[in-house]
């Protein structure tokens, strides 16, 4: 199947990496379906682009590449989805936040990681409310 993005242009994707954000990403309820996109340039990054619009997408990257203690409580996720966290592979990312023409200045929202479950192809921006990192968390120092 082919998507398009505003990035990369037209892709050939595989309909298995398809994952659904069934609550949708906040401030973009209506987008449900998204891919990972990545060049070997962008590594540790990734695009979770949107298949509905071209022009909506995310940069992300796993946090633990940046802060290997940073953890997800699992009931955090019980709370808002019927997953079998023992079971399933979860995958977290959290969204970077990059500034025109000063790329030293990222931040990454630590509050809001996007949860995927790996098996069911389902995902999910969890809301944390006691974490000790910023919504805005300084990646490079």
């Amino acid at each position: 199947m082919k998507i398009k993005s505003r990035q990369f242009g037209e892709v050939e994707i595989d309909e298995s990496k398809v994952i659904n954000i069934p609550l949708g990403i906040p401030g973009f309820k209506d987008n449900k379906r998204y891919v990972f996109l990545q060049k070997e340039e962008m590594v540790p990054f990734l695009l979770f682009q949107s298949m509905e619009n071209p022009d909506l997408s995310f940069v992300v990257l796993d946090p633990v590449q940046f802060f290997p203690e940073y953890t997800i409580e699992k009931e955090d996720i019980e709370k808002l989805v019927d997953w079998n966290l023992e079971g399933d592979e979860i995958s977290c990312f959290v969204i970077v936040t990059i500034p025109q023409g000063t790329p030293e200045k990222m931040t990454a929202n630590f509050m809001a990681p996007l949860v995927i479950n790996n098996n069911r192809k389902e995902g999910l921006q969890l809301i944390l409310q006691n974490s000790s990192y910023s919504h805005q968390h300084q990646l490079l120092k």
